[in-house]
């Protein structure tokens, strides 16, 4: 029916309507968009066919049959948008013609349909924005149709996005006709004129040379917020960079709220005005530290900008209405009257903390705990501290603690039930997660109106998530898992007591052995109590001692009730450990500023120990394994302590001097920014504090190694630079030390291809097979492996 897809240059394709309640179908042809209104009582679309013939928007009416065209033209049309919960549909229409000839880009003009219904006949009236005739219209700019036109509550505004106009390159390859087109347009200068090269350029770059002639070049400056490779990273979404506008429908005037004072505007339902941050004044800040912005309230009607908030890193959803705006500062909630200006710290005084305190990063403000949302009138939002939920006044009139989880350690969450919840009701019942981080027990509590009892419905050692409640009953269904039991859904009433099992994922785990897991208390040399999580091989023998596998990265512990099977292609994949017959111990770990990695040898080694007690390990048969993070801090202990027999290091960290000075590729920022206040835990520059950079730096302690170690990298590996294995691999070879690395040509950080995700999971099995359990080592760990007998190698004969 349509022309081969090389060959195409139309969108449209064949739309199928089903009717559920007889089955029977409706072909529609040439479709390249549609929307349903909400409730599903008409069906927009728009129409693109080869050679444009019946191009244009057309609304069908499922309950009678009928089709309506509301705008035909043989152009293109794209943007199709209803406004929620109305009859107003808006769409863009492509501008062609003489006028556009000059420009690289496509020109929109904006239609919107008022009241549209099913049975009118024939073309439908359209208020229309067009740029041409719209005085209010800024001139070279255009209507994207990328960003989604959007209706205010009252239908009287839609807003939309605007950028600046490309010209057509006259220069550009294959360019000929187009550049006779941009001459007629623009006549060229008077010769004795110098040329004008395009802005960005130097006097005499090549910019418009032929593609095989140009440069390569890229120009990376010290001064560059953001540097190159992050821009690369970014460059879909910089051209797709567009600024907020609003267009007052009836009277037919566009007003431009986002500019260069506010980057980011942020609407809000009913309200005359937004909200708009602006973050340009602290661009050297966010270079190597924190994000702030200034706050303005934006009017929609003039494009008015009113700053009320200076330098603030933390903002928050503004009130139902837009009256208040909730942002955090020096630990404390606070708001803004967005009317008045005037600012109230609504947690102060409160006898409890909303920031975490304890959280280990080297950052000034520490993370909040997080937000609830807002009440549906905007007289109190819902906060969060370590356990409980709160209630608090935007006045800082009150504030009432609605649950009771701090005296006995579980913290309480809300649950939103409905995901198209704008603001809570708390008149309606109330769903809430229980958490207990020391015991690892899960659950769901209810109350019957928001501040009403709290009634426990489920609580278990086992992970209860994921809960949700049918649209239009009160039927509701979980998820409840543990590590002997697989992820299954139960489905019950508004207090859970009846739920019964309705999924059975794994029903055949019970013709195998399976291990079971625990919690291991220990304390640290810091004072520190924490956990690690143990799982028990499978089949265990009490009486026996077995080997056993530590894996290591951050907070493990609350891993101890997940599921997992057994995968090869999971190289780090703990069931298949446990059913080799491992022990397998996931501690936790915590910092201090500046040593993360002598941070790691604190904390692993009083956890180790406390499972060493048991009996059950034999602890001359350890070993350590993590990746990234937990590769680093592999990498680093195995430099400080003999404890373990050997040890897999995945992507590590190896010398923290030239990691700070790498590029973390996969986002293109660099890493000096996650050393000072992310989960490098560094604070400063390794210029400020050497000794600290030389201590915790693996590299630097190579002649202390004595345990064999195993690393593993890709050659593209766009987190932690691949060199850092390297400087390793060749520091180890020079100190004469029991090291293997696996290089994965084409990898990332995390390996893709099915081949080496087996490949690296064998090779872990045999390293510790051999170091743990005695076996026979293959060749690639006694001798290594020549070139021209591994796979690249044969490939060449």
């Amino acid at each position: 029916r349509y022309p081969p897809q090389g060959e195409r240059e139309a969108d449209g394709v064949d739309v199928v309507v089903r009717d559920l309640a007889d089955g029977t179908d409706l072909s529609l042809g040439n479709v390249s968009e549609y929307a349903w209104r909400d409730g599903g009582a008409l069906l927009a679309m728009i129409v693109d066919a080869e050679g444009r013939a019946g191009n244009g928007v057309r609304v069908f009416d499922p309950a009678s049959g009928h089709m309506r065209t509301l705008d035909a033209r043989p152009t293109r049309y794209a943007g199709l948008a209803w406004r929620e919960d109305a009859d107003d549909l808006a769409v863009l229409r492509a501008i062609e013609g003489e006028t556009e000839a000059a420009w690289g880009d496509t020109a929109w003009v904006v239609l919107a349909f008022r009241d549209v219904e099913p049975a009118g006949r024939g073309g439908a009236s359209a208020l229309v924005l067009d740029p041409a005739t719209t005085a209010s219209f800024p001139g070279g700019q255009r209507v994207v149709p990328w960003e989604d036109l959007r209706g205010s509550e009252d239908g009287a505004i839609l807003f939309l996005g605007l950028q600046e106009r490309s010209p057509k390159e006259a220069c550009a390859k294959g360019g000929e006709d187009d550049a006779k087109a941009a001459a007629a347009a623009d006549p060229a200068p008077d010769e004795t004129d110098p040329p004008v090269p395009p802005e960005g350029t130097a006097a005499g770059d090549p910019a418009c040379d032929d593609d095989d002639d140009a440069p390569t070049v890229e120009v990376w400056h010290a001064g560059d917020v953001d540097i190159v490779p992050t821009q690369k990273v970014r460059a879909d979404r910089l051209r797709r960079e567009n600024d907020l506008a609003a267009w007052h429908v009836a009277e037919g005037r566009l007003v431009r709220l986002e500019d260069e004072l506010t980057e980011d505007v942020r609407l809000i339902d009913g309200a005359a005005h937004a909200v708009g941050l602006d973050g340009t004044p602290y661009d050297p800040d966010r270079m190597f530290g924190p994000v702030y912005r200034d706050v303005y309230v934006v009017e929609l009607a003039t494009g008015e900008k009113r700053r009320v908030l200076e330098r603030i890193e933390r903002v928050f959803d503004p009130s139902p209405g837009g009256t208040h705006l909730l942002f955090l500062e020096d630990d404390h909630y606070r708001t803004v009257d967005l009317a008045s200006g005037e600012t109230t710290c609504i947690t102060c005084g409160l006898p409890t903390s909303f920031v975490d305190l304890e959280d280990d990063h080297t950052v000034e403000q520490k993370p909040p705990f997080g937000v609830a949302g807002w009440l549906e009138d905007g007289r109190g939002a819902l906060l969060y501290d370590r356990h409980d939920v709160w209630r608090v006044a935007p006045d800082g009139s009150g504030a009432t603690r609605l649950t009771a989880g701090a005296a006995s350690n579980v913290r309480h969450r809300r649950l939103r039930l409905d995901e198209d919840e704008e603001a809570i009701d708390p008149s309606r019942p109330q769903y809430f997660s229980l958490y207990d981080d020391w015991t690892e027990t899960w659950g769901f509590a209810r109350s019957d109106a928001l501040g009403g009892d709290l009634e426990t419905l489920i609580e278990g050692e086992a992970r209860y998530g994921r809960l949700q409640k049918a649209a239009d009953a009160d039927v509701y269904a979980y998820v409840v898992e543990d590590f002997e039991d697989s992820p299954d859904v139960f489905v019950g009433g508004a207090g859970l007591a009846d739920a019964r099992q309705v999924t059975r994922t794994n029903p055949f785990q019970d013709e195998y052995l399976w291990g079971r897991a625990e919690l291991v208390a220990y304390t640290n040399e810091w004072g520190d109590t924490l956990q690690g999580a143990l799982y028990y091989p499978a089949g265990w023998e009490p009486g026996r001692r077995y080997p056993m596998i530590t894996y290591i990265y951050e907070i493990r512990s609350n891993a101890v009730r997940s599921y997992g099977v057994p995968s090869e292609r999971d190289y780090y994949n703990l069931q298949s450990w446990v059913q080799d017959g491992y022990f397998v111990f996931q501690p936790d770990i915590v910092y201090r500023d500046r040593d993360p990695g002598v941070s790691a040898v604190v904390n692993i080694e009083p956890a180790v120990e406390a499972v060493l007690a048991t009996g059950m390990v034999d602890p001359d048969r350890i070993g350590l394994v993590g990746h990234s993070w937990g590769g680093y801090q592999t990498t680093f202990f195995v430099t400080q302590s003999d404890l373990f027999a050997a040890a897999v290091a995945g992507a590590p960290l190896t010398n923290l001097f030239s990691m700070y000075l790498s590029v973390y590729w996969n986002s293109g920022g660099t890493d000096a920014r996650i050393f000072e206040i992310s989960q490098g835990r560094m604070e400063v520059p390794f210029w400020e504090d050497e000794d600290a950079y030389r201590r915790n730096s693996p590299v630097f302690h190579i002649e202390n190694m004595r345990t064999p170690l195993l690393m593993a990298q890709g050659t593209e590996d766009g987190a932690v630079d691949f060199n850092q294995g390297v400087e390793f691999y060749n520091a180890a070879r020079r100190a004469g030390k029991d090291f293997v690395f696996l290089v994965y040509n084409d990898e990332n950080h995390g390996l893709r291809q099915e081949a080496n995700q087996r490949d690296y999971h064998q090779r872990i099995r045999q390293w510790f097979g051999h170091y743990l359990k005695g076996e026979p080592a293959p060749a690639w760990i006694e001798a290594g492996v020549p070139y021209l007998e591994q796979p690249g190698g044969r490939k060449g004969r």
